[in-house]
């Protein structure tokens, strides 16, 4: 048998070892598994592994990537025990392949109040049909994210682990409901998973089989870029009581790389009046240290950059009750879960502190806290056109809370930078909404509010193609005065042939009408386009595109027979970006 010292020269030896020491583990696999690859056309096959109806399939559900990244850390950890595993998205699973299973992992989270992520909506409705296949034999184990301020928390996970047993699944664990903090509770339930799993007997090639994003670039959400605004600017009229803006960021498109339809992560911060309230509330000093994972860091950071300061969590709320010995609070937490978030939901932080006043610990506070969430927002602008910088449309969001009205934390912290400030950004990947593969192929673009901002990237991302491709843009807002945004760019689109048709819908003028009314009006053109392959785009405000949505679904199969729409969707022909 030879050595690694007899297989190598001194010289690749140590080029070997000074590679190695620069991967992670999630390169380190992609590699053995690309030289295990390319070594099997010149030797034939050295991996030996479990029996093929023993690979453990880690099957995900997500609209975030927060699923993804948790199926490729499990594949990771099966990998290092020995499990023979495999990555997929559920988007494109087909349920029968489910019967040749006999591990089946589920990571799914819940979109919204109750929905399933919208790209998994083909194998949710299949799997929850009447007539779904009976699955005796299979094994499985089901673990769902949410968020405990919707009244539906991870209900989409509930549901699948539910269905999975009623269909003659075994379960291998119980399920773990995780709430936004779901880094511990995850990592907590795949170590009582893994010994549930079963171990290949030899594996020399990795046991696992991990999906590498194509989107992998230097910046994630834990390694932001830190971009520099170069404008801000009101798109809207100034008496819009919230205001829209197009905001302009300094970017490396080499290092940053997004594609017209993809979003970016922004890392909002709490606004300083927020911070300081609690810390007035509380007593404490911002410059106390604390710790956040193994990042040590001043109080008044963590308040500021990571913890979320609005919606409290029951741990939070756990020592709040510990701190107070207030018996309200703590026949709250010792009552019935669904009054509990009832609860939760109907008070904020501020609410909490200012109605049991109490004094806690610095880093006490900071466990308890949620961490503050990423918000995601279409980039407007295609880099082939412009590769250095990144273009934003952002909404001031306003909502009533109780008896006030509460200001969005990362659309005002947006609307207030200034040029010159920084922002931390992340790539985010939405390989559903892109333009078709087929050049030429007819594409219908429906958005409302600052649903244009990914179809200005579209068309930019046209214009620079020379394809000759039909466009139609119907755009939906409010007033014609005040929101006609990107009126300009839309005009000098139109002009040019990029935007073959152009129909706009102001709610102001036509209240009846819905974005759905100017694509009917014209059915005869519409029915045309879908016959010539037409792609539907639907992007925006989810209840107006929702009614859109029920109103060519319902012309559709007056029209060409029950079915229609669905089966565009199954297609692949109706692309959906909706908040």
């Amino acid at each position: 048998m030879q050595t690694s010292l007899q297989m190598f020269s001194a010289a690749q030896w140590s080029q070997l070892n000074a590679l190695l020491g620069t991967l992670n583990v999630k390169q380190k696999l992609w590699l053995s598994g690309y030289l295990a690859g390319s070594s099997q056309d010149q030797t034939g096959s050295t991996t030996v592994t479990a029996e093929s109806g023993q690979k453990v399939l880690i099957a995900y559900g997500t609209e975030t990537n927060n699923c993804r990244q948790l199926a490729t850390d499990l594949a990771e950890r099966c990998a290092s025990a020995g499990i023979p595993a495999e990555v997929a998205d559920l988007a494109g699973l087909r349920l029968r392949r489910l019967g040749k299973l006999e591990h089946l992992v589920v990571i799914t989270a819940t979109h919204g109040d109750g929905d399933p992520p919208e790209p998994i909506l083909p194998f949710y409705e299949a799997i929850m049909a009447e007539d779904a296949a009976r699955l005796a034999g299979l094994k499985f184990a089901v673990l769902a994210l949410g968020d405990s301020s919707y009244e539906h928390f991870c209900v989409t996970g509930i549901e699948l682990d539910q269905r999975l047993e009623a269909l003659g699944g075994e379960r291998l664990v119980p399920r773990q409901d995780c709430d936004v903090d779901f880094a511990r509770p995850a990592a907590e339930w795949m170590e009582q998973l893994l010994p549930a799993l079963p171990r290949s007997e030899a594996v020399t090639a990795p046991a696992a089989t991990v999906e590498i994003a194509a989107d992998s670039s230097l910046y994630s959400k834990t390694n932001p870029l830190e971009a520099e605004v170069l404008a801000n600017q009101n798109l809207s009229h100034a008496s819009r009581q919230q205001p829209i803006h197009h905001l302009e960021l300094a970017l490396d498109a080499d290092n940053f790389p997004v594609l017209p339809g993809d979003a970016v992560g922004i890392l909002a911060e709490n606004p300083p009046a927020l911070v300081a309230m609690l810390l007035d509330a509380t007593g404490l000093s911002g410059e106390q240290p604390v710790t956040l994972g193994q990042q040590a860091l001043s109080l008044v950071e963590a308040l500021r950059r990571h913890c979320d300061l609005c919606i409290p969590g029951k741990a939070f709320l756990e020592l709040w009750a510990e701190l107070t010995k207030d018996a309200a609070l703590t026949g709250i937490l010792n009552g019935d879960s669904k009054l509990l978030r009832q609860f939760l939901r109907q008070h904020q932080i501020r609410d909490l502190i200012s109605q049991f006043p109490a004094h806690p610990d610095a880093q006490a506070l900071v466990d308890v806290l949620r961490p503050l969430q990423p918000r995601l927002y279409d980039v407007a602008n295609s880099l082939s056109e412009l590769p250095d910088e990144l273009h934003l449309t952002v909404k001031a969001y306003d909502y009533a809370f109780g008896n006030r009205e509460e200001a969005g934390i990362a659309s005002h912290y947006l609307l207030g930078l200034q040029p010159g400030d920084s922002v931390q950004l992340y790539p985010h990947r939405n390989a559903r909404f892109r333009l078709p593969e087929q050049s030429g192929t007819p594409v219908i673009l429906i958005g409302e509010g600052t649903g244009i901002a990914p179809y200005r990237a579209f068309w930019q991302e046209l214009a620079l193609s020379g394809q000759q491709t039909p466009c139609w843009l119907v755009f939906g807002e409010q007033s014609f005065e005040q929101d006609f945004l990107c009126q300009l760019d839309i005009q000098q689109a139109h002009a040019a042939g990029v935007l073959s048709h152009v129909d706009t819908l102001f709610h102001e003028q036509q209240p009846e009408a819905t974005l759905a009314t100017p694509l009917l009006v014209q059915g005869s053109r519409l029915l045309d386009w879908l016959a010539r392959g037409a792609h539907l785009y639907l992007c925006g405000d989810k209840a107006e595109l929702d009614a859109c949505e029920a109103a060519l679904e319902g012309y559709l199969d007056d029209q060409q027979g029950k079915g229609q729409w669905k089966q565009l969707a199954k297609d692949k022909r109706i692309h959906r970006n909706l908040y």
